[in-house]
């Protein structure tokens, strides 16, 4: 067996396989003609059978077999047992009877084939790929064979799919023909799941964290009691059970910590719940009848292409744009850009609310249960981690892509730090939008692979990266195809409002800033923006009555810049604003309104004493209020 890099786990099962080959099953490696087929007559009744168990003639193995012609590949289905009963090539352009020895018929249990792709994957219960030196049969290491199990909807195993090809020895077309196949597998057993609990409620759940593209949402069927019916492969997991049978017959509101009527209720929305081990899930619910469109075909139309209409921004949008008229069309824009699918890139500098927006974009534009992932670019190297890492998320994008005719969606890459994205990474990412630009031809149901949704951030203008030769010039128009600088927070129009809506959010309740506080912000130049802002208004929220600010409370926070004469000058400096007509009063009395009339604690925070206090009180006529 060839050392080939393979991960622990599947090493030592293909050495485990190897042994039983030569033990158990007394294999011979160098066998002139090791693979047994069964005759013509015995095939066709395993064919019918396996289409009828998978669902019927499904569109997404014409795709996937699509799929694997481009890629040179020969897509292979089997039974239960291992029988090839379904071959389709490259060279052939469909349905064939062999394809380098491999044919139809043949067996490939690991007892009769030796250590093979379609006996692990069927005994491991996963996408995986034995390549060249692992199979067992010295005739067989010219190829790599990536297969994975197909479920029904109890979780049995009614065959598996598998795509052989020629080993390169390029770990890339491993991953991405494990990840392709899984997709498959996933989709096939959502059709049958949907089909068998068309008469319960289906709850969507997905891990709340996650960040791989392809680890899609799994279904619980729940009865009218509560009470779970059954669930997709990996729905036992995100309840922390070991096996999926433990799921069956449990309730689902001690699963997953809330009643399954409870989702019912909200069919348009992602509700957030946290399973009984405590792990965050999305959930949402389809209610009986409503999944029945799923039946009929496995191909989903795509939705018609959305007019490009002005619309109201979404609240976690207008509160970005508090007080700017550009900062609205700039997030009106965004918004455009993002519901449209246009890639963009956002720049600006630090704190401007760049990583704010487009967490918004997803609140606002995304069901909750989208496939998403962030890269921050900053925190990858050269190593053979980080490398493995954009492989495995660029791979997962061309997979989505490849699946967008069945309902499969568009993947959304965020690139945050792009400008410190690695060579390799640029590279890669190139690749793989040209590839999406040159494969641009219809897929199974006359509709078009679909490329990433793609947004960029950078915190400095990406364009001197390209001319300082630290980022292609060639990516740079393919990701930037429209370009949005936020403002910063000493350009915006009144940033006073914002910080207004900011300190109300903070405080939870309506926080008045006085004209004078206002002043001192309008003039500040706030070089940290909105970080900055919310720092600020958090201390002086603090210092006074949480209800009210003014420059006795900016004061604690550094931004006043004007010092104001005071009796005692050991104690530090009262600031004021003189252009606002901010006198010795008005600063006493909003010293006191702070201090909710607690003359101790007013003295406090402008540094005078208690008696001192008094005595201008007197002075001014100022009294507590009744």
């Amino acid at each position: 067996m060839a050392n080939t890099g393979l991960s622990t786990d599947l090493q030592s099962a293909i050495a485990a396989s190897w042994e039983r080959c030569e033990r158990q099953h007394r294999l011979l490696r160098n066998a002139a003609q090791p693979i047994m087929r069964l005759r013509p007559s015995e095939i066709a009744p395993r064919l019918e059978q396996t289409v009828e168990r998978s669902g019927g003639r499904q569109g997404i193995f014409r795709q996937l077999a699509g799929v694997a012609a481009k890629a040179g590949q020969c897509l292979v289905v089997t039974d239960a047992e291992g029988v090839l009963v379904r071959l389709e090539t490259a060279d052939g352009g469909g349905a064939a009877e062999s394809w380098n020895g491999i044919a139809l018929g043949s067996c490939w249990d690991e007892r009769i084939a030796g250590t093979n792709g379609v006996s692990m994957a069927m005994s491991l219960g996963s996408a995986i790929t034995v390549r060249g030196g692992d199979h067992f049969y010295s005739q067989l290491r010219a190829f790599a064979c990536s297969g994975v199990p197909l479920l029904d909807a109890g979780n049995s195993v009614i065959g598996s799919v598998n795509l052989v090809a020629v080993d390169k020895g390029n770990p890339a077309d491993y991953l991405f023909a494990q990840q392709l196949l899984g997709a498959t597998a996933n989709r096939v057993q959502r059709v049958l799941f949907q089909r068998r609990f068309h008469e319960a409620m289906l709850v969507s759940l997905a891990d709340g964290g996650r960040d791989n593209l392809l680890r899609g949402d799994e279904l619980v069927a729940v009865d009218g009691a509560g009470i779970v019916l059954g669930g997709t492969a990996r729905a036992h997991r995100l309840a922390g059970l070991d096996d999926a049978a433990e799921l069956v017959g449990r309730p689902f509101q001690a699963l997953f910590g809330a009643e399954a009527q409870t989702v019912a209720e909200v069919p348009d929305r992602v509700l957030s719940l946290r399973s009984a081990q405590g792990a965050a899930l999305s959930a949402r619910a389809q209610p009986p009848g409503d999944h029945r469109k799923w039946h009929k075909s496995e191909a989903i139309p795509r939705p018609a292409a959305r007019p490009l209409v002005r619309r109201r921004l979404a609240p976690s949008l207008r509160e970005l744009a508090v007080g700017s008229h550009t900062m609205a069309a700039l997030c009106e824009r965004a918004a455009n850009c993002y519901r449209h699918d246009m890639p963009f890139l956002l720049e600006g500098e630090t704190g401007t609310g760049k990583s704010a927006l487009v967490a918004a974009l997803r609140q606002t534009e995304d069901d909750g249960l989208g496939r998403v992932v962030t890269v921050d670019c900053a925190t990858l190297g050269e190593g053979p981690e980080d490398r493995n890492y954009i492989n495995t998320v660029l791979s997962q994008t061309r997979v989505i892509g490849e699946f967008a005719a069945q309902g499969g969606g568009r993947a959304t890459l965020i690139f945050d730090n792009i400008d410190e994205l690695p060579g390799f990474a640029q590279a890669a990412l190139r690749r793989m939008l040209d590839a999406f630009e040159t494969e641009r031809m219809p897929v199974a149901g006359g509709d078009m692979l679909r490329p990433p949704r793609v947004v960029s951030i950078s915190g400095k203008p990406l364009t001197e990266a390209v001319a300082q030769g630290r980022f292609r010039n060639d990516l740079y128009y393919l990701i930037a195809g429209t370009r949005l600088e936020l403002p910063a927070l000493r350009d915006r129009e009144r940033p006073d409002a914002l910080a207004e809506t900011i300190a109300t959010r903070l405080a939870g309740g309506r926080v008045v800033i006085t004209p004078e506080a206002a002043a001192v912000m309008s003039n500040h130049g706030w070089p940290g923006n909105l970080r900055e802002m919310r720092n600020v208004l958090e201390q002086a929220l603090m210092a006074g009555d949480g209800c009210r600010i003014s420059p006795v409370e900016l004061r604690v926070t550094g931004i006043m810049a004007a010092p104001a004469p005071s009796e005692r000058p050991a104690q530090p400096v009262v600031p004021v604003v003189t252009a606002m007509g901010y006198d010795e009063r008005s600063l006493l009395l909003d010293a006191l309104a702070g201090a909710r009339w607690n003359v101790s604690r007013a003295a406090r925070s402008l540094g005078m004493g208690r008696a001192t206090i008094h005595r201008k009180m007197k002075k001014y006529d100022i009294s507590r209020p009744g």
